[in-house]
């Protein structure tokens, strides 16, 4: 009778480790796991809605079980972009443990079009301060729910060049706690895009002085310049930013920076994503198979890593990120780029 009686308890006690988080709301972050995070998280799916601010359209996912307050995921699309090109991923992170708002510049169908454009970020901070101020309104479905020190600007293409520059919007703000631009725009004044619709290495710098900064790219992107160019100018953006690997701009302010640069065997066209659209590229980050890897799964990561770790080096988000070859599972091991550059503040 006590074997059984045991368990029992044993029993009750497992089945309630598996429904706890859906049933009665998660009551902590979990570190990162790269077996794990390519599915959804025990946050569950989250709720997709749609809101007008201001004139402009904000999609958001909020994770509909949680005891806790989630980090802000601000995330613009490129141009022509549309939110199709990015929500498993999107909806992914939202499930470990993120609210995340999409904004549009004019709206879903028109800005599909090539000339809706925007690169100063401005719907970005707008998406944000919506965020915030939803947070107070007891009548939104965000009250109560966004962590307003924890905020994350990323983005892709066009949305990497408003990322940078939301960014140093808001650089003052210390709730802005990473910058995640994905194929941005070669850094002015000339580009391609020539400024003002730019981004600039010294303003990449100011942010950097304030925040975490991951740029991504991919050797087969040939958005700007014929791959594999555009990330080569890319690399070049940064260094400009940052120094050389060997010879790093002295600043004891700059937080951690990452150059990402992923080889074409990762980054080519799977066909997944047809016949919305390619996937390859340029378009690496619209990759949908094993957690939207292999870029949208390291902005997960470090969403985790910042939002929810604290930024903690002894997480294994960290070594995840930023671990050297002898770390399984991480970047650098991964075998997964041509171009690593990562520079952790001392």
């Amino acid at each position: 009778e006590k074997i059984t009686m045991r368990l029992s308890v044993l029993n009750f006690a497992a089945l309630f480790a598996l429904l706890a988080p859906k049933a009665l709301g998660w009551s902590q972050f979990v570190d990162c796991d790269a077996t794990a995070d390519v599915k959804e998280g025990p946050f569950g799916a989250p709720a997709f809605k749609s809101e007008v601010v201001n004139e402009t359209t904000v999609y958001s996912l909020l994770p509909e079980v949680s005891n806790l307050k989630l980090p802000l995921v601000a995330f613009m699309h490129g141009s022509t972009g549309q939110y199709g090109f990015y929500n498993d991923s999107l909806a992914l992170i939202a499930s470990h443990g993120a609210i995340v708002v999409f904004p549009f510049v004019k709206s879903p169908e028109k800005d599909k079009s090539p000339f809706t454009t925007n690169t100063d970020g401005k719907f970005l901070v707008k998406a944000i301060e919506w965020a915030k101020q939803a947070n107070e309104d007891p009548g939104s479905h965000l009250y109560g729910r966004v962590d307003t020190d924890k905020i994350i600007v990323a983005g892709h293409s066009m949305g990497a060049t408003c990322t940078i520059n939301a960014a140093h919007t808001l650089k003052s703000d210390p709730s802005t706690i990473l910058a995640f631009a994905m194929h941005p725009g070669i850094c002015g004044p000339f580009g391609p895009p020539p400024c003002p619709a730019c981004w600039r290495s010294e303003t990449l710098l100011e942010v950097a002085k304030e925040m975490p900064v991951f740029m991504t790219t991919a050797t087969n992107d040939g958005a700007f310049w014929p791959a594999p160019l555009t990330a080569k100018h890319e690399f070049g953006c940064f260094k400009k930013a940052f120094g050389e690997p060997d010879e790093p701009v002295a600043d004891d302010e700059i937080q951690n920076t990452a150059f990402v640069q992923f080889n074409e065997d990762v980054c080519e066209e799977d066909g997944e994503r047809e016949p919305l659209v390619k996937d390859g590229g340029h378009n690496c980050p619209m990759k949908r198979v094993d957690g939207g890897a292999p870029e949208m799964s390291v902005l997960l990561k470090a969403v985790k890593l910042y939002g929810q770790q604290g930024g903690k080096t002894s997480s294994k988000c960290f070594d995840l990120l930023y671990g050297d070859n002898d770390v399984e599972g991480s970047l650098q091991a991964l075998n997964v780029t041509d171009n690593l550059d990562t520079r952790i503040k001392a």
